[in-house]
């Protein structure tokens, strides 16, 4: 019997919800369900009782709860215990990343981290949206910081952390009336395609039009600081996010796009790792340092 699994549980019931207490642990909703599923069938109990309100702990899981504490409460003895024998190097951790992520985030996200593993030791590589999904898949990585790509998540689960706008970057003097831009005035325009694979967040935006936008493309696959001083210098228009062009001095113009445009930040993990104890714990702590970067004051 694995303790994971009660921990689990009796998290589910504390919180009254399935989808809470796999946010707080790091699973998925599906996962955690199977795992429930899986527990009652190992002790032949109903443990806890699902309803439209939630979850609470049956009757026969509430004769067991007492039993279940003290299981935990040894099990998390035991690993302690084990962990002080070992040579306390916290295990290792493969993180990819996009350049804005590792500029903006991380620093955030790995202080926090460290704090509560102080032993792991880290190491960040920064790529493309392909590659950090491939790389993730073939086990290069333990997990990557990437745009939501439906057809490329095969494999992967995915935890979502923050939505994050696009935006239309100009040339500080481009004509412009109102305060947003027409993703239709990028039609025959000069476009400078971001790093590779960026086409994937926005060419959606160019086919959701009637009729579809076509601009000039040019494919860059430069840094964003390089892109931005191209756009500075009038060699074209371009689109990147907000957590992009955060910080960023260059005299360019930064407009909302109409319709408005967004991204979904997130982490993609290796569906069949993410039962991993340094994995779920560094899920769980990136949520909550996001969560904290970005609370209302």
């Amino acid at each position: 019997m694995e303790s994971k699994k009660i921990k689990a549980l009796l998290a589910a019931a504390e919180a009254g919800s399935l989808t809470a207490a796999a946010a707080e642990l790091g699973y998925t909703q599906a996962g955690l369900t199977q795992m429930m599923n899986s527990l009652e069938t190992e002790l032949g109990v109903r443990l806890l009782m699902r309803g439209k309100g939630g979850v609470r702990l049956s009757p026969a899981g509430e004769s067991l709860a007492a039993s279940m504490r003290a299981f935990v409460t040894a099990a998390d003895a035991l690993e302690h215990g084990a962990a002080l024998l070992r040579d306390r190097s916290g295990g290792a951790i493969r993180i990819g990343a996009y350049a804005s992520v590792s500029r903006h985030w991380l620093p955030t996200i790995l202080s926090d981290f460290l704090r509560e593993v102080p032993g792991a030791d880290v190491s960040v590589s920064v790529g493309s949206i392909e590659q950090m999904y491939e790389r993730v898949k073939n086990g290069e990585l333990d997990c990557a910081f990437v745009s939501y790509q439906p057809s490329l998540l095969k494999g992967l689960n995915w935890f979502s952390l923050r939505v994050d706008e696009l935006m239309a970057v100009l040339p500080a003097g481009y004509p412009v009336e109102g305060e947003s831009f027409p993703v239709e005035r990028f039609n025959g325009a000069d476009f400078l395609m971001p790093s590779l694979g960026f086409e994937m967040d926005i060419n959606p935006l160019f086919a959701a039009q009637e009729p579809r936008v076509s601009p000039r493309t040019r494919y860059t696959n430069m840094d964003d600081v390089s892109l931005i001083l191209m756009v500075e210098h009038g060699l074209g228009l371009t689109i990147l996010s907000r957590l992009i062009l955060q910080g960023m001095t260059a005299e360019v113009r930064t407009l909302p796009l109409a319709p408005r445009g967004y991204r979904s930040l997130g982490l993609v993990v290796s569906a069949s790792r993410q039962g991993e104890s340094l994995l779920r714990s560094f899920v769980r702590s990136t949520r909550a340092s996001i969560s904290a970067m970005y609370a209302e004051p």
